[in-house]
């Protein structure tokens, strides 16, 4: 189970659906990609790893609380996650701030008494040069022959398998594979490397405390989500213990 893949997305599926629903669509899907019938294996392992969760009461259930893809899953436990978690505050230096920034959306920094209210921080936001996608639509495949001279060239994107080329997710809102383009290219974006995102440094000034406040909630000024289009999470300002 990888918690930080949307696995009714890979399904189609709504969180809301039963189990029978849930059944039903992964048939329909795995019929479509299995690699006997001509399909993609990489979009059938996709669809069979949704199933072996979304298809098993329990994993599901584990799922749906822990995963922020899940359909019971509470944001503030990221919060609580950071201030309480002693275990991982006890990680070395930079594992746990690193792993933070690539697993949550919300960012959290903390300020000591001397605080005047400026923040400057890094997130993660989505790369512009391909708009999330990881992928490089723009780039074409050139068939040479021995002499170097270009004979033939190839489009270097190929359609969605996920949303068929709508570009359109279950729900109607952007697909997450290919970010509403209907395609993916076939190397990765030579700016974020594949990985759809690229850190930035963000500076906000005027931030205050309210009285007896501990903490300050700035939102979407936190971390863009790799993964669901539009969704970003907050900037936690939290005074230090």
């Amino acid at each position: 189970m990888d918690l930080n893949i949307d696995y009714y997305s890979a399904l189609g599926a709504l969180r809301t659906d039963d189990e029978d629903a849930i059944k039903k669509k992964y048939y329909k899907l795995s019929m479509r990609h299995h690699p006997d019938r001509g399909g993609d294996a990489q979009a059938f392992a996709m669809i069979s790893d949704a199933y072996s969760v979304l298809g098993d009461s329990a994993a599901r259930s584990e799922y749906d609380r822990r995963s922020r893809y899940g359909r019971d899953y509470d944001e503030s436990q990221e919060m609580l996650s950071y201030q309480f978690d002693n275990l991982a505050k006890a990680w070395k230096d930079g594992v746990y701030e690193d792993f933070m920034k690539r697993e949550v959306l919300n960012v959290v920094v903390r300020v000591g008494d001397d605080f005047d209210g400026t923040v400057e921080y890094e997130r993660m936001v989505t790369c512009k040069k391909c708009d999330g996608t990881g992928k490089d639509s723009d780039n074409r495949i050139q068939i040479k022959d021995e002499n170097g001279r270009v004979v033939k060239v190839f489009e270097a994107d190929g359609g969605c398998d996920f949303c068929e080329g709508t570009g359109k997710g279950w729900n109607g809102d952007k697909c997450g594979f290919c970010m509403g383009h209907g395609k993916v290219g076939a190397v990765d974006c030579q700016m974020c490397g594949g990985t759809r995102r690229i850190a930035v440094k963000n500076r906000v000034k005027g931030v205050r405390f309210k009285d007896g406040s501990e903490e300050v909630k700035l939102e979407f000024l936190g971390n863009h989500s790799r993964d669901i289009p539009g969704r970003v999470g907050h900037l936690w300002v939290v005074r230090k213990k």
